[in-house]
């Protein structure tokens, strides 16, 4: 396994990009859960000559449900603004693969979430307990802020 990540913003650019067919995008919509993902030939367009596992099928899995923006708000800081209760988080970060994956993509489509892959792309391919801290440190951060009174 190769120890380099993909550019994360390039890969979503490419699942954007006019010449990827739209039946791959579809396909990847349709997908039930990530472990699918390895079944469909979005994945090979997506990552061209390599050889994808399971972070390669978690990224496709989301790349449907959320645009990009460069220097956009955590995921975390977005499902605090909006409005996410806490229970729904919590039980994202709580569950195993793969019902993580499916309660995050249900989330990511319920607040149309607009990400910065560059560190959204990173926290994904890293799926693991810091990288769930994290989501639920930011949530907290933003919901919990002074400045908003709470």
């Amino acid at each position: 396994m190769s120890a380099e990540l993909p550019d994360f913003v390039a890969v979503k650019m490419r699942y954007d990009n006019e010449s990827f067919p739209t039946g791959a995008r579809a396909e990847l919509r349709r997908v039930a859960e990530p472990d699918d993902v390895a079944l469909t030939p979005a994945l090979y367009r997506l990552f061209p000559g390599q050889d994808p596992n399971e972070r390669h099928w978690r990224v496709a899995y989301l790349l449907p449900c959320c645009k990009h923006a460069a220097k956009a708000k955590s995921l975390g800081a977005q499902l605090a603004d909006a409005k996410v209760a806490e229970a729904r988080v919590l039980q994202v970060v709580r569950a195993r693969a793969p019902l993580d994956m499916v309660q995050l993509r249900r989330l990511l489509a319920h607040i149309e979430a607009t990400v910065d892959w560059s560190e959204f792309g990173r926290m994904i391919w890293y799926w693991n307990g810091r990288a769930k801290r994290q989501l639920v440190e930011d949530f907290y951060i933003a919901r919990f802020n002074p400045v908003k009174g709470d």
